[in-house]
């Protein structure tokens, strides 16, 4: 463990991003010092990772909690909890979904460009340097789940090779910061899957997955228990191939640009 006074002379912070705790976790068990952090979002860690401060918030699905964890994020840095840091660039990371036929389960994609259909915007991302493999391309980022291939199929048209849900927020809320943005993301599930229900009517309001619907559609729908095993194993080991490949690549940003003041 490395002590709490080297934690708090780590004064640059690089913020990753992503909907669920458990796309993080790996992540989190490689770093050193790891600690809570007192923030209003569903999971907020941070640790020190090559002598530099790691901070990791997942706040749920699609773009506005998204950006709600990156606003959280800044505000902290800013005003303080972190005022001794400061915030050097934002990852937006976590899982995708393949449209490329090529891509398979568990590879890494690093985006070249976020692209946000519903907003019609695109949002430059930053490059990152590792021997380890990886796809690039252009990610294509919507506030829902595609469920099934035939959704997927549709969607490349844009050019993507991969689609999430929470880039484009965090890219949105990251470039109001003036901070540099990044995408990396592990592929859960490839261009010619389906998942065996639709997952968007076991959202909450805000955008949240409800596990327990799930859970509670699983048992009275016995056949999907099997199904949904099966997806567990390949998130967790998504997560663990993210994870791994995080800490080969620290980001080494080069100043954005910007067109607002940094937030305050």
């Amino acid at each position: 463990m490395v002590p709490r006074q080297r934690i708090l002379l780590t004064s640059m912070a690089i913020l990753y991003v992503a909907s669920l705790a458990m796309e993080l976790q790996p992540f989190a068990n490689l770093l050193t010092g790891v600690r809570k952090l007192k923030w209003p979002i569903d999971y907020a860690f941070e640790g020190v990772w090559e002598g530099r401060r790691v901070m990791l918030a997942a706040n749920g699905a699609g773009p506005k909690l998204a950006a709600q964890a990156v606003e959280v994020a800044v505000r902290a840095v800013t005003v303080a909890e972190l005022s001794s840091s400061r915030l050097e660039a934002v990852v937006s990371t976590g899982y995708c979904g393949a449209l490329d036929p090529s891509l398979r389960e568990l590879q890494i994609v690093v985006a070249t460009e976020v692209l946000d259909p519903q907003a019609n915007e695109r949002f430059e991302c930053g490059p990152i340097d590792t021997a380890m493999e990886f796809v690039t391309g252009v990610l294509i980022s919507e506030d829902r789940i595609f469920n099934f291939a035939s959704e997927k199929e549709k969607l490349r048209h844009n050019g993507a090779v991969a689609v999430d849900m929470e880039a484009a927020g965090v890219a949105a809320r990251t470039r109001r910061a003036g901070l540099p943005f990044y995408c990396i993301k592990a592929v859960s599930d490839r261009a010619d899957e389906s998942f065996p229900l639709d997952l968007n009517t076991m959202r909450t309001r805000e955008g949240r997955i409800r596990r327990a619907k799930i859970g509670v559609h699983a048992l009275t729908h016995p056949k999907l228990i099997s199904a949904l095993f099966h997806w567990k194993r390949r998130s967790e080991d998504a997560a663990k191939a993210l994870g791994s490949f995080l800490v080969s690549c620290p980001i080494k940003p080069k100043p954005a640009e910007s067109d607002a003041a940094p937030a305050e």
